[in-house]
């Protein structure tokens, strides 16, 4: 999908630690990221979408589809890795509150 390079993105993020027990760890969580996507399915109706990454605190992250049709993954991720990663730890489990905002600027009407 390719993004308008016209658009600004604003992102309004809520970050607390996700609390539903058993889960409660991350990467290095006896239960996986494969259990808790197929909890989501069951208590979500929204589908998300995995996006893996290789790195040493955050394996994973689950985000809404919707989501992605208004912020480009790449932006998400990047977001992720430099500005919520210095705020956890390997064994947590994150949970955002994301909204975009999404500012449209077009002068050709």
């Amino acid at each position: 999908m390719s993004f308008d390079r016209n658009f600004k993105h604003l992102l309004r993020v809520r970050v607390k630690e996700f609390n539903i027990p058993p889960i409660s760890d991350g990467r290095e969580a006896p239960i996986g990221c494969a259990a808790f996507r197929k909890a989501l399915e069951l208590l979500v109706v929204s589908p998300f979408e995995h996006i893996e990454l290789d790195d040493d605190v955050i394996g994973d992250i689950l985000v809404r589809r919707a989501f992605l049709r208004r912020v480009p993954q790449d932006y998400l991720v990047q977001f992720v890795l430099q500005r919520i990663k210095p705020l956890m730890g390997s064994e947590e489990i994150m949970q955002l509150d994301l909204n975009a905002e999404i500012l449209i600027e077009d002068e050709t009407l």
